[in-house]
């Protein structure tokens, strides 16, 4: 009887552990971005940046409803950031691969999610990835380098975004 209470704590115990894959990210340049975009935008009530195991997501939590058009200029301004060579450098080669992807240095994809008045709840997101279309692993896989971006309502297939 203790063995089988113990082996169903311990399945529990990782279960819960399985789900707290997510870190947060930090950096200058991040801390800077965050303070820079939040002064602009009154809309935004926190920006959470963090990363798992295959991504780096930022989260805008907004003080509002959610509106991709009036929404479109931080993601811009996040795209940006990404595209940047310090954002690279410092947060995907130095932050991220320290804790995930070490071997393989396999890039994560990106996804910019926005939050209205659920902050349970992403109304929408948009994703990139650093590898063009292919299969997975396949060593010919073209570099797209985050220059593709789709948007996903999480109502139908994502869309790509008109350059």
């Amino acid at each position: 009887m203790k063995i089988g209470i113990s082996v169903i704590m311990l399945a529990f115990v990782l279960s819960l552990t399985g789900c707290m894959t997510h870190r947060s990210l930090s950096s200058e340049q991040l801390n800077a971005f965050k303070k820079a975009i939040r002064s602009e935008y009154d809309d935004i009530k926190k920006i959470k940046v963090q990363m798992a195991p295959t991504q780096i997501e930022f989260h805008y939590y907004l003080n509002r409803e959610s509106d991709r058009e009036a929404d479109r200029a931080i993601f811009e301004r996040t795209k940006e950031l990404v595209l940047s060579a310090d954002f690279r450098k410092t947060v995907i080669e130095e932050a991220y691969f320290k804790h995930y992807s070490k071997d393989d240095r396999r890039y994560p994809d990106i996804h910019i999610r926005f939050f209205g008045d659920s902050k349970d709840k992403v109304d929408y997101e948009y994703t990139s990835s650093y590898y063009g279309p292919g299969v997975e692993g396949a060593e010919t896989r073209p570099i797209d380098g985050y220059k593709t971006w789709y948007y996903n309502d999480f109502k139908s297939m994502s869309v790509p975004l008109s350059p």
